[in-house]
């Protein structure tokens, strides 16, 4: 008796339509901007039926690399990157456990001092204003309340990672960011004075600012994952509080005069 081959997959028309057009989007063919052909015309182009057309479409929404507005008759638009896709594979693992906290942890400290110590390289003066603009809306919020102070957080960072230069970093630093948070919200709400907290984040962001001003990147690289581990390191179980610990620490820089 012979081993038989496994049948050869074929994929469906929707899916070729798929993979067609993310790789114009990926070589640059297709810009931000950008608009497909009516759907009439992807029929035509494709030799396929409608629904073929009208399910990648649902498809290529659904990933957040077009939009497409009911009735238009134009083709749909290619969208700008961003981090919702990434934040969206994040959540399907955090919520089938296979993601730790641990895990997103060890990710986004390694994104948030590569952004730090890139910063600190190459920040230009506007990105330096920029960051003073943001801690300044920080104060500000402290009165406001915790979702307009945690707003102004995330656009310090999301500045941070714009001034890294590398546009990887700016999106996965936001999903992991935002996946941590909804794994985390109710256990930070419970535990945390929110007051104490922010004064205690406006601190850090402060360091972090001066890191970047003065160009030290060693100690901006570090501040983000001391940070990181201080503020979430005791929601942790006692094995990867350990481990955790050992990379908050790992380059800390030395004090003055050692």
């Amino acid at each position: 008796m012979t081993d038989q081959a496994p049948p050869v997959k074929t994929k469906r028309a929707f899916e070729e339509i798929v993979d067609r057009i993310e790789q114009a989007i990926i070589s640059g063919d297709l810009k931000t901007g950008d608009r497909l052909p009516g759907e009439r015309e992807l029929v035509t182009q494709f030799e396929v039926g409608r629904s073929s057309v009208r399910e990648a479409m649902r498809v290529l929404e659904s990933n957040g690399l077009v939009a497409a507005r009911p009735g238009d008759p134009r083709g749909a638009v290619i969208l700008a990157p961003t981090a919702a896709p990434l934040r969206k594979m994040m959540t399907r693992l955090t919520q089938a456990s296979s993601t730790s906290l641990a895990d997103l942890l060890i990710y986004r400290m390694t994104l948030e001092s590569a952004a730090n110590s890139l910063a600190a390289s190459r920040r230009t003066a506007d990105d330096l204003l920029q960051l003073e603009k943001a801690m300044a809306r920080m104060r500000q919020a402290v009165r406001l309340g915790q979702q307009e102070f945690g707003q102004a957080d995330l656009d310090f960072h999301d500045i941070v990672a714009r001034s890294s230069g590398n546009a990887m970093i700016q999106v996965s630093g936001d999903a992991v960011r935002q996946s941590i948070e909804e794994l985390i919200t109710s256990s930070i709400r419970d535990s945390s004075d929110d007051r104490q907290l922010m004064m205690r984040t406006i601190s850090h962001h402060g360091d972090v600012f001066d890191a970047i001003r003065e160009r030290d990147a060693h100690r901006a690289e570090h501040l983000a994952r001391s940070s990181l581990f201080e503020y979430y390191g005791h929601l942790l179980h006692d094995d990867d509080r350990a481990a955790l610990a050992a990379l908050a620490s790992f380059g800390t820089p030395a004090a003055p005069g050692e």
